[in-house]
């Protein structure tokens, strides 16, 4: 009867148990986690057990948990092949996770069932027996410190609280890396910094009654959120700009942000403020844009947000408020962190109708509709304004989303890129205060009330991301980055080593700047990944400056053999550059892109690649996109054979048997990010990617995933 009870009581915490207290105790004190410069460890508790994801504290590691000024660690006593597979980081480690990363923390029990919220600044109990960290990119670590010394539970939980969530700007660890930084970006990227970017960008777009000016970098500065340099009318003068500046929140203005050699622009403009002569002074300005206009059309103003002011305006698309999109990605963040197995299958019998009652799907297909109206009257030589709030949220996303579907340069890498830094970082989107993090030069409020960021956070940035990879699936071949390099920069979004979205506008980089700050573009993938990784960015589908078939099925109308063999320039396809867009001569028409909501997915890979469940074997778009690589190498090594054979050598290999091409490796869904049976993929994989590496065509053309599950 004793025996039965001891069965029944037993618990097990980790997968293999210690030989003994020496080894369990000993080798664990002497784990150290690796550390950058400037980087030192706040807190440490030993004997820590990682529990698997949803497990119901059977499963787990048994290692030491960190907690640095940079980032919270966990290193495991013992490693597996499971920890050498799937992305690398070189900044972050496979069990790390940057403070700026950490959304919420959570006192368990030592499982996972049961929790409370942990706050900032609040008590934290001495024998602290389990922490949950549920990080901003919906990864979810459960702790148990049931073996661990009393109290190292709450050094950690205290470090967390204190490092995770700061009280001033400046105490972000990009202020304390101080490793030297050489930049290394492409040629063609555009980073928006200075007059002269700007000037490129205006003759890229051929528009010659735009003018630069630079009195946002003067004094007389009207918009403070944005950077020193601006594309107004050339009729405008600035002394009508600040005065015009008054009547429009934030001092936000129409501004040119792209345009085409007929005449037709798109501008970005915040609303009106509710005075007497706020809608004299739009006319006059409005006139101004459509005198820029070669045929002098009148401008059509797309209202985002729907406009107070008349009821005549386009509001058939109107976004919701930021708390409303932030409480949408709330219920979403809740059916895609489930803690426990029982309640990820409670979760997955109610999954459609939790995901429709989030609406997130909905904000996505209304950003895509707006999109799509604004590419359509660019299309037919219309100027386009967009006016929204302070004009640097909506704004941003539908403005980057119409230059997406209208310009095959912003398709590339380096255009994607450029874009980023055009739309979001010269334009002053305030990623602090939408990221949750204090604001620069003013600390967050010490009492319990919620400051100015908090109350702010919204995931705006996501919001265009998740409409990039709606675009990317309706159009595999038009885009030449992948789902994997949109995943991995929403992850790389919460790095706080890079000073890319860690500002609110480039007056507070500049000042930080001022202050001996290093700063550290995200783009120079080459500091964070290898070149196996990066590979991954690459889509082998991507057709360059060729004309792209405009349907929205995938799998219509040409077969995935076709299309590689089109974008390998085999016979029977025009010759041309393969594999890179073209920087001019613009298309007539955009993309057609699908704004319908039964047209829009949920971005799978992104929300719910930490679910092992759902993380199937030889499945999802990584698999096929793995057989496209794999063949898109076979092709390219038929045409060189091909254009190397004579008579003569073909006589001689005539009875000789061509070898075998390798077989694509099998990969699990989420690849790279959740790998599963590590064992059977590790060594083909790689020697598959040093080919794909190895080949002519890499830098043009490389990818896992653009397919259908």
């Amino acid at each position: 009867m004793n025996e039965k009870k001891l069965v029944q009581n037993f618990t097990s915490y980790i997968n293999v148990s210690p030989v003994n207290n020496g080894d369990r105790n000993g080798s664990v004190q002497e784990l150290k986690p690796k550390l950058l410069n400037g980087e030192q460890i706040a807190g440490a508790a030993h004997s820590v057990v990682m529990l698997a994801p949803l497990s119901e504290m059977d499963r787990g590691r048994y290692g030491s948990l960190f907690v640095t000024n940079y980032k919270v660690s966990f290193v495991p006593l013992d490693h597996t092949i499971n920890d050498e597979c799937g992305q690398k980081n070189h900044l972050v480690g496979v069990y790390d996770v940057p403070l700026t990363g950490v959304g919420a923390l959570w006192l368990t029990d030592g499982g996972a069932a049961r929790r409370r919220r942990l706050l900032p600044r609040a008590d934290v109990p001495v024998k602290l027996k389990g922490l949950q960290v549920v990080c901003k990119n919906m990864k979810v670590l459960s702790f148990s410190f049931a073996n661990s010394p009393i109290g190292s539970g709450r050094k950690v939980a205290m470090a967390l609280l204190h490092h995770a969530f700061p009280k001033r700007h400046d105490l972000l660890f990009a202020f304390e890396y101080k490793e030297p930084y050489y930049p290394t970006l492409p040629s063609d990227m555009n980073m928006f910094q200075r007059p002269g970017d700007w000037r490129r960008e205006l003759e890229r777009c051929e528009c010659p009654h735009w003018r630069i000016t630079c009195i946002n970098g003067t004094s007389d500065a009207f918009m403070l959120t944005a950077g020193e340099t601006l594309i107004v009318p050339s009729s405008v003068l600035d002394y009508n700009l600040m005065e015009t500046a008054r009547h429009f929140r934030s001092g936000r203005v129409p501004i040119w942000v792209w345009g085409r050699a007929e005449g037709a622009a798109l501008l970005r403009s915040g609303e009106l403020l509710p005075t007497e002569q706020s809608a004299t002074a739009e006319s006059v300005l409005l006139e101004q844009v459509r005198r820029s206009h070669p045929k002098l059309t009148p401008p059509y103003v797309i209202y985002l947000c729907g406009n107070p002011f008349a009821s005549g305006g386009n509001s058939a698309n109107t976004l919701p408020p930021l708390a409303a999109l932030h409480a949408s990605y709330k219920k979403l963040a809740e059916l895609c962190t489930p803690t426990t197995l029982s309640n990820f299958w409670m979760q997955d019998s109610q999954y459609y109708s939790i995901l429709e009652s989030s609406r997130w799907l909905r904000h996505v297909g209304a950003c895509l509709a707006a999109a799509r109206t604004a590419a359509q009257r660019l299309a037919g030589n219309v100027t386009v304004v967009l006016q929204e709030g302070d004009g640097v949220d909506y704004c941003a996303v539908v403005s980057s989303l119409t230059q997406l579907l209208v310009d095959p340069y912003f398709r590339t890498i380096s255009g994607f890129q450029s874009l980023i830094q055009k739309e979001w970082v010269a334009l002053g989107h305030p990623f602090c205060d939408r990221f949750g993090l204090p604001r620069p030069g003013s600390p967050k409020e010490e009492s319990g009330r919620e400051s100015p960021a908090v109350a702010q956070a919204a995931p705006v940035f996501l919001l265009f991301l998740d409409c990039a990879w709606q675009l990317q699936q309706q159009f595999p071949a038009a885009f030449q980055y992948t789902e994997t390099y949109l995943t991995t920069l929403w992850d790389c979004a919460h790095n706080h080593v890079f000073d890319t979205f860690l500002f609110n506008c480039p007056r507070d980089r500049e000042l930080a700047s001022a202050k001996n700050f290093v700063q550290r573009p995200v783009w120079d993938w080459e500091e964070q990944f290898s070149e196996q990784d990066i590979a991954l960015f690459y889509n082998p589908l991507f057709v360059g400056n060729k004309p792209v078939q405009l349907h929205s099925s995938p799998l219509m109308h040409s077969s995935p053999l076709q299309r590689l063999s089109s974008a390998s320039g085999v016979s029977g396809v025009s010759s041309g550059t393969t594999g890179t867009a073209t920087t001019g001569g613009l298309p007539d028409a955009p993309l057609p892109a699908s704004a319908c909501v039964s047209r829009v997915e949920l971005w799978a890979q992104c929300y719910e690649r930490w679910l092992p469940p759902l993380d199937a074997p030889h499945a999802g778009r990584a698999q096929l996109l793995l057989a496209y690589c794999s063949l898109r190498t076979q092709i390219q090594k038929l045409n060189e054979k091909i254009s190397s054979l004579s008579i003569l050598s073909n006589r001689q290999s005539n009875g000789d048997a061509d070898a075998e091409a390798p077989r694509a490796p099998a990969v699990s869904r989420f690849f790279p990010f959740s790998v599963q049976r590590a064992h059977t993929l590790a060594r083909d994989l790689d020697s598959m990617q040093l080919s794909l590496i190895d080949a002519s065509l890499l830098l043009d053309s490389q990818s896992l995933l653009n397919a259908p599950d």
